[in-house]
């Protein structure tokens, strides 16, 4: 799956101010690349041809030229493709969920699309557990259903029923009665905590290493809940939703159940989001509103956090802001629905400050002035 150092690896190429930069929807499943030309290669020919147009730079014929060999022999097995092509280098990302709109563009690297799949596609992990076993997935829930896909890395762990005593288990059922009956039912509630302490540990376990920052429990309520008060507080602050779900559905159908939850809470941190921003802007604080102000901020190295409405329309300024935060150390939240539209009315560019933007000194009075 796509990742950061891809975007930083495409920026740092040689020559990179002379980038061609290329996003085809490749994917053989689509109405429109089911012809005997494929809609994309359509799509791709004239793009190239009003490039070479509109462009009198003498590399870019050559770039050109390079592009058309590979998109000649590239046989898709994949949704989209990203190409990069620079005097001196390439580079070429086969990406597994569908881009937003394809693009051609010379200059710098447009790497503003590949910085929202990355944030459309953040990863979840998901764990449907009950008092029995467990099912993991690391899920890309792709939270704008964009063609409905969703990307996901699958890790199912069963853990088979073993914490019940071996007295327990037998052809006939669990034992029931008896003069150890509290013993026995005091066995069986520790042997449950121990496997609710192990899905803890694995949920914190796969998000170390998958780099997630949300986590979804399903399966039966009360085991879900189990698990929630085992985890480590800081692995239980990434826990968006308990949400019951049977252990039976089938993968889309899971996926299915858990994306508007997943919606719902992104939605609702976005809009968290401007509100602070807006409400630290307009009280004089950390907050920068408009364009030319939060250009200015990121100028100045001042911007912790940059949101920015998806898609931007103004081409240039797409292009633009990925590597001036990333120059200033900015995190970027790409922002789509309500959120968005709030920004937009805001001036178009939102951004919380590191420090405040210093007021202008009033203007000392003349010398002699009454």
């Amino acid at each position: 799956m796509l990742k950061l150092t891809d975007v930083n690896r495409v920026l740092s190429q040689s020559a990179a101010d002379k980038t061609l930069s290329l996003y085809a929807q490749v994917d053989p499943s689509l109405f429109e690349n089911n012809g005997r030309v494929p809609g994309w290669r359509i799509w791709l020919k004239n793009s190239l041809r009003e490039l070479k147009a509109t462009h009198d730079d003498p590399v870019v014929p050559e770039l050109v030229a390079r592009a058309e060999q590979f998109f000649s022999t590239l046989r898709p097995e994949c949704k989209a493709v990203a190409a990069f092509f620079t005097p001196g280098a390439e580079e070429v990302l086969r990406l597994q969920v569908p881009i937003v709109a394809p693009e051609c563009h010379f200059g710098r690297p447009a790497v503003a699309s590949l910085l929202w799949l990355l944030d459309e596609y953040e990863p979840y992990v998901v764990a449907l557990v009950d008092s029995e076993k467990v099912r993991f997935f690391v899920a890309r829930l792709g939270r704008a259903g964009l063609g409905g896909t969703r990307y996901n890395e699958v890790f199912e762990y069963d853990f088979p029923p073993k914490y019940l005593p071996a007295t327990s288990r037998g052809e006939g059922g669990y034992v029931h009665g008896g003069n150890n009956r509290d013993a026995f039912e005091a066995t069986i509630e520790d042997h449950a905590r121990r496997f609710y302490r192990q899905v803890a540990e694995q949920c914190a376990h796969l998000v170390e290493e998958s780099g997630a920052k949300r986590i979804v429990l399903g399966g039966t309520e009360a085991s879900a809940r189990a698990v929630e008060g085992i985890m480590h507080d800081t692995v239980r602050k990434a826990v968006i939703a308990v949400v019951p779900t049977p252990l039976h559905l089938s993968d889309q159908a899971t996926w299915d159940h858990l994306l508007p939850h997943a919606l719902e809470h992104e939605r609702v941190h976005e809009c968290a989001l401007v509100d602070e921003v807006v409400d630290l802007a307009k009280a004089g604080g950390r907050g920068a509103l408009g364009i030319a102000t939060v250009l200015e901020c990121l100028k100045n190295k001042q911007v912790e956090l940059l949101l920015v409405p998806w898609p931007l329309a103004d081409t240039e300024l797409r292009v633009q802001l990925p590597e001036l935060a990333m120059a200033a150390g900015a995190r970027i939240e790409l922002i789509a629905g309500p959120a968005a539209e709030r920004v937009q009315q805001e001036g178009g560019l939102a951004a919380r400050l590191y420090y405040g933007i210093p007021e202008a000194a009033p203007a000392a009075p003349l010398k002699g002035a009454a």
